[in-house]
């Protein structure tokens, strides 16, 4: 079955549920047979080994299994799609070439996570939710991805800023009389550099230190700044996931137990991360 026949069949998905309703009535067994069939014939499509997965492929995929609300197999597609042998063109008898799941093209795009995500708390499996988390935003590839797209620039303008600086310094000596060239540069080098060190330093520290986005999971105390910025995709599904496990109503936040909701907390401890942190919580402040 051809890559092109997954896209098919997530608009199909989409007609069938509009069919849904509409005036089209399915009986419940017919339902869950259709999306057997519909699920199978996916995972057969990206499990194929001469079949290469696009993000556009992945991005179908989740959408299909998240409208049927399958979700129990993205975890293991995620894994597949920065990891499975894609076949070299023109070989015969056909050659495959093994990836490196973490150059940063082989990362999960955020949208992508969260509708896998949001299938998996639908389905209220915690952990298939621990598992998505894992094998999207906690990998290398989303890290190094991260890092390329939000990070580059404004490392490259640090590199650059201070021989930029220096010829600022250089010119604006030359405009001024009471003072030797070259300690007129000098000061002026220095004072510049240091106001946009610190101006830089200052708005750094304010961006991984918001918490204004943060709901009941927080950060530990004494967690890196550059942790925190890079991990905060990872704290921000974990949100959801507490969110959606707990009280929806504020007054009753802290008051959650059984099973599922211990073994959260302990997830959630394991990473740098605190649930519930008493100090912020209504009324303990």
């Amino acid at each position: 079955m051809p890559a092109s026949n997954l896209l098919s069949l997530e608009e199909n998905c989409h007609v069938s549920r509009a069919q849904d309703r509409g005036d089209v009535f399915l009986s419940v067994p017919a339902k869950n047979a259709a999306a057997r069939a519909i699920s199978s014939s996916a995972y057969g499509i990206v499990t194929d080994p001469k079949i290469y997965i696009t993000p556009k492929l992945l991005s179908a995929y989740v959408n299909i299994h998240s409208s049927l609300n399958r979700p129990q197999s993205l975890p293991e597609v995620f894994q597949l799609y920065a990891s499975k042998p894609f076949p070299k063109p023109k070989t015969s008898p056909l050659q495959f070439t093994t990836p490196n799941p973490n150059k940063p093209t082989a990362h999960i795009p955020m949208s992508v996570a969260d509708t896998a995500l949001s299938a998996a708390i639908r389905t209220k499996d915690l952990s298939l939710c621990f598992d998505i988390i894992n094998h999207s935003v906690c990998t290398r590839a989303f890290q190094y991805h991260k890092l390329l797209r939000r990070a580059f620039i404004p490392i490259s303008g640090a590199v650059l800023a201070p021989f930029a600086i220096y010829k600022l310094a250089l010119e604006l000596s030359g405009h001024l009389s009471n003072m030797d060239a070259a300690v007129a540069t000098d000061v002026l080098f220095a004072g510049i550099l240091a106001y946009v060190g610190f101006t830089a330093t200052i708005g750094v520290v304010a961006v991984t230190t918001s918490n204004d986005q943060m709901d009941r999971v927080t950060w530990a105390s004494g967690t890196p700044l550059r942790e925190r910025w890079m991990r905060e995709e990872e704290r921000m599904l974990i949100d959801r996931v507490a969110g959606a496990w707990g009280f929806p109503q504020r007054s009753k936040r802290g008051e959650e137990e059984g099973a599922d909701w211990e073994a959260l907390r302990e997830w959630i401890g394991m990473r740098a991360l605190i649930l519930d942190r008493t100090e912020l919580m209504d009324g303990m402040e």
